[in-house]
């Protein structure tokens, strides 16, 4: 076993891929494997590393090599006589720890120990490692969050800083895996912080063709990370992630478009992000001091109300219950974090807060108002529901029902 398991483990952290190298020969231990009846990909073999299924679980299995010409993910590579020489092609300390068969450490390069100190180093020359692959760049910012012992030293932010351009040279796929990662880390405001430090940041966005951007608008990144621990689960219940609802809070939603291609975002993150930038105009409408004159009961009922103005104001048309809608209430609750100070969300409990039921259902209404087609009953709808969050989300029933009346005879009279 090789790298970041091992890492893992000694970091107390949860453990997920699984490496493993070998000192065979990587075609005879495939076709050894093969014997077994176990599934393997060999798409990768002329890089000496197979992938063999178990179950539900790929495990990547690679000979000892040495490379000798790198160029991202790929490279020309031969036979590594000794798992030392195999060590020393990897990128940090803390990521060429290995494990024999009987379980004994194997820590060739002094690994175990910057774990232990929380030291983050560069196997070698930090220029070489990074023009072997420039996405070390930005595993250099992700390992950092978890070993940031010591400040950054003058000579490597001056090494990394003269590489930051060719970060544009990596695909979108590696960039959005990368990012991902970097989100899901416990600690990922440092991991942000390193890359504004280094303007690294600078570079994210771009592709071969683009001029240097701006970087990161905002600089509160702990705030970000605290988004995370409780958005986590609207996130994850409407089928968004971290980079579609992050990436614009941290960039601007002005930069939407450029986030959208350098992250190849899916149509339905493309729409989220559209919708939460079309409610940016309603900021205004957001009263803090009056928030601020609040108990929290009339807090939470004073942004259900905001949340309701807004989704009236954007969907004029609408003449369903707002529960019924096609966007769903959730996206509205993400948009905040755009829109509403972070303490202020933090008051209310946003992330638990739901829309009311509203006592009173379309059935209902077509059962007293039996002579309305669809259209009408979809008008009472509209004006039953804004009757209701008028009367702070209190209303009966009956007291809706009695309204309509009320508002059906003044109508008849005129």
């Amino acid at each position: 076993m090789v790298g970041g398991a091992i890492r893992d483990y000694f970091c107390n952290t949860e453990v997920s891929d699984i490496d493993f190298v070998t000192s065979m020969d990587i075609n005879l231990f495939a076709k050894k494997i093969l014997k077994k009846k176990i599934k393997i990909y060999q798409k990768n073999i002329q890089y000496k590393t197979i992938t063999i299924i178990l179950g539900n679980n790929e495990y990547q299995i690679t000979s000892f090599r040495k490379d000798l010409i790198t160029f991202g993910r790929q490279a020309y590579v031969s036979s590594a006589d000794s798992l030392h020489q195999d060590s020393l092609r990897r990128d940090f300390t803390v990521n060429a720890l290995y494990l024999n068969e009987k379980g004994d450490l194997i820590d060739p390069l002094g690994g175990l120990k910057d774990i232990k100190n929380k030291e983050l180093k560069f196997i070698g020359d930090p220029i070489k490692r990074i023009e072997e692959d420039y996405l070390r760049v930005l595993r250099f910012c992700r390992f950092f969050a978890a070993f940031p012992n010591k400040n950054i030293s003058y000579h490597l932010k001056n090494k990394i800083s003269s590489k930051l351009y060719n970060i544009s040279t990596l695909s979108n796929k590696r960039m959005k895996d990368e990012f991902t990662k970097i989100f899901m880390v416990e600690n990922f405001n440092i991991s942000l912080s390193v890359m504004s430090e280094l303007k690294i940041d600078r570079h994210i966005l771009l592709n071969k063709k683009s001029e240097i951007q701006e970087g990161f608008k905002t600089k509160n990144f702990s705030t970000i990370n605290y988004i995370k621990s409780f958005a986590m689960n609207i996130i994850n219940e409407e089928k968004l992630d971290l980079i579609s609802v992050f990436l614009p809070l941290l960039y601007g939603l002005d930069k939407l478009e450029s986030i959208i291609q350098r992250f190849e975002l899916n149509t339905k993150k493309v729409t989220f992000n559209k919708f939460v930038f079309s409610l940016l105009k309603f900021s205004k409408l957001y009263n803090q001091k009056i928030f601020e004159t609040k108990n929290v009961k009339d807090k939470k009922i004073y942004i259900l109300k905001f949340i309701w103005k807004m989704r009236c104001s954007i969907y004029p048309n609408n003449t369903t219950f707002f529960k019924n809608d096609k966007i769903p209430f959730n996206w509205y609750k993400l948009a905040l974090f755009h829109i509403i100070p972070l303490n202020q969300i933090d008051e209310i409990d946003l992330c638990k807060m739901n829309w009311p039921k509203i006592p009173i259902n379309r059935r209902k209404l077509e059962e007293i108002y039996k002579k309305y087609d669809y259209i009408k009953i979809n008008q009472l709808i509209k004006i039953a529901e804004q009757f209701w969050v008028n009367k702070d989300f209190e209303s009966s029933s009956n007291q809706i029902i009695i309204f309509l009346k009320t508002m059906q005879d003044g109508n008849d009279r005129t």
